[in-house]
């Protein structure tokens, strides 16, 4: 261990009023991302299925597939940050 470093704490961090309203509004504006995205994708998987767009779908399968992760790992990590 260095010679200024602090030893580690087993203590729990308090958090402050200031602390806890940024982190609720850092979860609130990643949400509106997240749903914003899954929104997005679903809806263009529903263009190109009703114009019968194969070559097109697949990427619009892809983003949505995609955007269902970041939505998982958004619960995650918010279940982890608590």
């Amino acid at each position: 261990m260095a010679r200024g470093a602090d030893p580690p704490r087993d203590e729990p961090r308090r958090e402050g009023p200031v602390r806890r309203t940024l982190r609720v509004a850092i979860l609130g504006v990643t949400l509106i991302f997240v749903v914003a995205a899954l929104a997005i994708s679903c809806s263009l998987v529903v263009y190109t299925a009703y114009r019968h767009d194969l070559q097109n779908g697949v990427f619009a399968l892809l983003l949505a597939v995609l955007s269902a992760q970041i939505a998982i790992n958004w619960f995650l990590w918010k279940d982890d940050e608590e």
